[in-house]
């Protein structure tokens, strides 16, 4: 039995382009990979893990998609963005609320949906993975799962700034850092296309492009840890949107913590769970009822 693991940081619009990379786990708990990260936009997406599942033929696919999945509301933020958002900016970040008056990114003609429909929806994390599963990550929380923090006056440090666009804040040494991290933990698993990839644009001047394919790799370490079979959080609920990342014991608490502040039940809104490979129900790509 194999699954085939994606990590898509996202086109979010139709006239963007966002980047793509994956693996293949086996049985035995190695890893192949399928090349570096590739720039494409949601078309393009598809039809790579169209192509990745026709050559691979693997037991059961796993997205995980930097970008919201479940979006309902009209205006305003999600009830996940606004648990999150918390200990996003306790680190000096920001979270964008979705809604649907943001019409390109979650309007009805937004290209996440038909790239959704195509692979089934946006599936429950706690129910059994068959065929092709998309579930919402966010990179940024899950750099605060995998402890990637700088030091800072707070205690819990601060969030690297990495974003080549914007030039006023990016730093150099905050992009390095994330490179690091990022090529251990592929190289610790034998990912050697992803690690020379990373390794590569460390040291450059990096370009957009790089950060989604870097964003892209931490998407896919998402993915890892739950064909790992290592606990993750989800964040969130099936009727208005949730977020997938890694365990982390001090993230949790402030979860929990933002859910007790706001009114919420923490274990309603805060779950701990496990992607048990025997969960993992044989559904090969020529057998996927795919919608059109």
């Amino acid at each position: 039995m194999t699954t085939l693991l994606v990590g898509f940081d996202s086109a979010w619009t139709s006239t963007n382009s966002g980047a793509l990379v994956g693996v293949i786990h086996f049985d035995d708990g190695t890893f192949h990979g399928l090349g570096a990260p590739q720039i494409v936009n949601y078309r393009e997406a598809e039809g790579l893990i169209l192509k990745w599942q026709a050559e691979q033929v693997p037991t059961a696919t796993i997205v995980l998609l930097d970008q919201p999945t479940i979006v309902k509301n009209a205006t305003g933020q999600r009830p996940v963005e606004n648990i999150v958002g918390s200990p996003v900016s306790r680190r000096h970040g920001g979270m964008q609320p979705a809604n649907t008056a943001r019409q390109k990114m979650f309007g009805k003609k937004a290209p996440v949906w038909p790239f959704l429909t195509r692979f089934g929806g946006p599936a429950d994390p706690l129910e059994p993975v068959a065929g092709t599963r998309v579930f919402e990550t966010y990179p940024v929380l899950a750099m605060i799962a995998l402890g990637c923090m700088l030091p800072d006056s707070r205690a819990t440090g601060r969030l690297p700034k990495y974003n080549p666009q914007r030039k006023k804040t990016f730093s150099t040494s905050d992009w390095q850092h994330i490179c690091k991290k990022a090529s251990g933990a592929f190289h610790k698993r034998g990912l050697m296309d992803i690690v020379r990839w990373i390794n590569a644009v460390q040291n450059t001047s990096p370009r957009k492009s790089d950060q989604d394919g870097l964003d892209a790799c931490l998407c896919l370490l998402v993915a890892l840890c739950l064909a790992e079979r290592k606990d993750c959080l989800m964040v969130g609920d099936r009727q208005t949107g949730y977020i997938v990342v890694p365990y982390g014991a001090g993230l949790r608490a402030e979860l929990d913590a933002r859910c007790n502040q706001t009114g919420r039940v923490p274990s309603e809104w805060v779950r701990v769970f496990k992607m048990d490979s025997s969960r993992l129900i044989g559904n090969c790509p020529t057998t996927l009822n795919f919608a059109s």
